[in-house]
């Protein structure tokens, strides 16, 4: 009889227990369902598309073909390092000449300027603004006939004999450099906002110092406030690669990837493949080679980063 209710009061301190652990994990549970269900099931599953042959224009849609994909674009699609190079010409363009803005506005901001708040405020609008509809808007200011810039542009040329008349975004040149103009007027306000704030958490004791001993502007800003915005400096240029790196919304909108191939993105050029070509296991393996391109190129970035704090 002993040994019996011994046995019941066992089986209520285990009931006990479990329930105390599920109402401690009444709301991990979900969220890790949750974050299985749209994050690490579709990695898992796409990474297994791009070792097939998924081609939803063929009869046999799902064949194995182990690192075929990947084989076939690294060593024989010359289109896909053609996006590649594209993709990077375009994000070094831009995240140069946004860092170059954001930090020169980011000092006369950081200076003695009445209607501070007011320009900084107005400087962050087109954060706000969706990359589509910033697209679309420089679509319309560049269209060949009726755009403020290339009508403009055109009328300038006319009048004062320069050349003929010609369209931005028909052109191979230019339209690169439109690409490029769209997205540093979208995300300059992003460098500008991280350096600015990174410039106001700045101690003033070493500038003060500096000026004591009587270096000039230039040098109080090369040898003191640039070592101190090293860190604000990584974090703005490592965010713009990362998102640049994948860019696909201004081009796309823009110009298509054209003209020609002129613009066609790495991201345009996967889009192509998964949903025009149908080529889905292609599609997803060139996914996953520019997610390790990313990777790596992060890594380097932020090791040399680390290694110059140290030493």
């Amino acid at each position: 009889m002993r040994r019996g209710a011994l046995d019941v009061l066992s089986a209520r301190r285990r009931r006990d227990a479990l329930l105390r652990w599920l109402e401690q994990k009444s709301l991990v549970i979900p969220v890790t369902l949750l974050l299985f269900g749209i994050t690490i099931f579709p990695l898992v599953y796409s990474l297994a598309v791009s070792f097939h042959i998924y081609d939803l224009r063929q009869e046999v849609l799902w064949k194995f073909a182990g690192l075929e994909n990947y084989r076939i674009a690294l060593f024989e699609d010359a289109r896909f390092w053609g996006s590649l190079f594209t993709t990077l010409r375009i994000g070094v363009a831009a995240v140069t000449i946004e860092f170059l803005l954001g930090l020169g506005i980011a000092l006369l901001l950081y200076g003695p300027i009445v209607g501070r708040r007011f320009f900084t405020t107005l400087l962050a609008l087109p954060v706000m603004v969706s990359p589509v509809v910033s697209a679309l808007i420089f679509r319309m200011m560049l269209h060949e006939k009726y755009g403020v810039i290339n009508g403009t542009i055109n009328m300038l040329l006319t009048h004062f004999g320069l050349g003929k008349e010609f369209a931005i975004l028909a052109d191979q040149r230019w339209a690169v450099w439109a690409v490029v103009l769209t997205d540093v007027w979208q995300w300059t306000p992003l460098m500008i906002m991280i350096l600015l704030a990174g410039l106001q958490s700045m101690p003033l004791e070493p500038l003060e110092a500096a000026r004591v001993d009587g270096a000039g502007r230039w040098q109080t800003f090369w040898y003191v406030m640039l070592p101190m915005l090293r860190l604000a400096i990584f974090a703005a240029l490592l965010l713009r690669f990362i998102d640049v790196i994948k860019i696909f919304d201004l081009p796309f909108i823009l110009t298509g990837g054209g003209p020609g191939r002129a613009t066609e993105t790495i991201s345009i050029y996967i889009y192509l493949n998964g949903f025009r070509y149908l080529r889905m296991g292609y599609a997803t393996a060139m996914s996953y080679l520019l997610l390790i391109l990313t990777v790596v190129l992060s890594t380097i970035f932020i090791r040399n980063v680390v290694q110059r704090r140290e030493a």
